[in-house]
């Protein structure tokens, strides 16, 4: 992928932080959060699953209000078609919240789209099963190439940067995660998507580091057209510039 890249290999997340669940503290939730949000809550069957979803979202909101210095009762989320949200009113204010069980990742910037994907550390005994249902070929090799014991962190590293760059891009279902690649190891590179006759450029990196959890972030940097799909002059397209 040299020479397509023609942005740094910096995301821009000036805020990105860990948040701890089930030891969160915050505004009542009936202060805060939106009816949709509260309603959502209230399906969960299960007490600790719905304690860290009301804490994620205060998470998320507290965050966002030290970001943009607005008030919570100014911050108004809406989502898109595939159920991205966004702050309404403020397309440069971008965000993305992940949670697994009691751990969550923010991470909010300026510029393209984001995508934060989290999961804590565990055994993983499905994982060759899964990697063949998700990985590309050349990473489910590299999987199965690694000793046993460094297998678990190599495929939640790959889970999660798949996962991130999905987010970023915010159409659900329409890219299948066998179709681009990202690795086994967190670093940080450009990523190429094919999406409905244009190439998606993203870049990829991963969250602060933690010995209990992986995390990774990817923003959607710039857009551009397909040769033969439309006239092509060699130029990339600031989308989100």
């Amino acid at each position: 992928m040299a020479g397509h890249s023609p942005q740094p290999l910096s995301i821009d997340v000036p805020l990105c932080l860990y948040v701890d669940l089930d030891r969160f503290a915050g505004l009542p939730s009936e202060q805060v959060l939106s009816d949709e949000e509260r309603e959502r809550a209230e399906s969960f069957r299960s007490p600790l699953d719905r304690q860290r979803y009301v804490a994620s979202h205060l998470a998320l909101r507290q965050a966002l209000s030290e970001y943009t210095g607005l008030q919570h009762a100014e911050l108004h989320l809406s989502k898109g078609s595939f159920g991205k949200p966004s702050l309404t009113g403020h397309a440069r204010t971008q965000f993305s919240l992940s949670h697994s069980q009691g751990l969550a990742l923010i991470a909010i910037g300026g510029r393209g789209p984001l995508g934060a994907d989290i999961e804590l550390m565990r055994p993983v005994p499905d994982a060759a099963v899964l990697a063949a249902e998700h990985f590309t070929r050349r990473e489910q090799e590299a999987l199965a190439a690694l000793p046993a014991q460094e297998r678990d962190r190599a495929f939640l590293t790959c889970w999660t940067r798949k996962e991130a760059c999905l987010k970023a891009i915010g159409v659900g279902l329409l890219v299948s995660s066998q179709s681009f690649e990202v690795g086994l190891e967190p670093d940080c590179r450009s990523v190429e998507l094919a999406v409905a006759g244009r190439i998606l450029w993203l870049l990829l990196g991963p969250a602060p580091e933690r010995m209990d959890c992986v995390g990774s972030i990817a923003e959607w940097r710039q857009t551009e057209a397909r040769a033969g799909n439309a006239s092509h002059s060699g130029r990339l397209l600031e989308a989100h510039a």
